[in-house]
């Protein structure tokens, strides 16, 4: 009688002790599973919101970069230092324009994103991939401190792009301005150099595979041909070898951006 006593005591105090301990495990499992899905609902929002704008950028910037591609970069060639008339700024801002654009949406979606994890989401998870080999050591044209700031100088009420027209005389009024976008500026002066011709033409490049892979229906953006023409056999290297082969092995199509390499006999 006394053994069933005990076990009788025993069983009790285990199913008091055992029940709350069962109601905090599944209650810590429930509240993961919910985090998780809210954290995939924010970032499939994010998704929805901001990459049509974001595409439509990369689309211009691009589309700018493959006009001066065609042309050696002529208009960089023979821009004057001072500026001094109104169609020599206009034509140095559409291009500057057109990087700040791109990286203010970048920015914009950073803020968005905060709170919410892009890389559960598929789209998420490509974009972020192409942002990283973006904003690498070899590939970005500025310091990623300048990229944020120059991005930032053409936000507007926190989630818009100010206006080409807008810039153009923000640039010609603001020493302020000038200054933040300065080390852009220099490199598209740079551009006489071989050598940032390739640098520019790499992130050219990357940012085509982006749109073509985030948008392969063209959809939201246009489809161009690539220019690996244009490209010296160090920057196909690269693009191969680090880009594509390190950041981006996913991309399809490879041969688009950077031609048929040469077998050697």
């Amino acid at each position: 009688m006394p053994n069933t006593s005990l076990l009788w005591i025993l069983t009790y105090l285990s199913g008091v002790l055992t029940v709350p301990l069962a109601q905090r495990l599944l209650g810590s499992i429930v509240s993961e599973l919910r985090r998780k899905w809210e954290a995939s609902i924010a970032a499939r929002r994010i998704i929805d919101t901001q990459l049509d704008p974001l595409l439509k950028a990369a689309d211009e910037l691009q589309g700018k970069l493959r006009s001066l591609a065609e042309e050696d970069f002529g208009e960089f060639r023979a821009l004057p230092s001072p500026i001094t008339h109104r169609s020599d700024s206009v034509n140095l801002c559409s291009t500057i324009y057109l990087f700040a654009q791109f990286w203010g949406r970048l920015e914009i979606l950073r803020r968005q994103s905060f709170h919410a994890d892009l890389a559960r989401n598929k789209s998420g998870k490509i974009l972020l991939c192409f942002l990283r080999s973006l904003e690498s050591r070899r590939v970005r044209l500025v310091d990623r401190a300048w990229q944020r700031a120059i991005g930032e100088s053409v936000i507007c009420d926190g989630t818009d792009i100010m206006q080409f027209k807008l810039f153009v005389e923000q640039y010609e009024a603001s020493p302020q301005l000038r200054t933040w976008i300065d080390p852009l500026e220099q490199l598209l002066r740079d551009c006489r150099f071989r050598r940032t011709r390739q640098h520019v033409l790499q992130y050219g490049v990357i940012v085509h595979a982006l749109i073509d892979t985030l948008d392969p229906k063209h959809l939201t953006t246009r489809e161009r041909p690539a220019y690996p023409n244009k490209l010296s056999e160090r920057a196909k290297r690269d693009l191969v070898g680090r880009a594509f082969g390190v950041y981006l092995p996913d991309v399809k199509n490879k041969e688009k951006y950077v031609g048929t390499r040469k077998r050697k006999t």
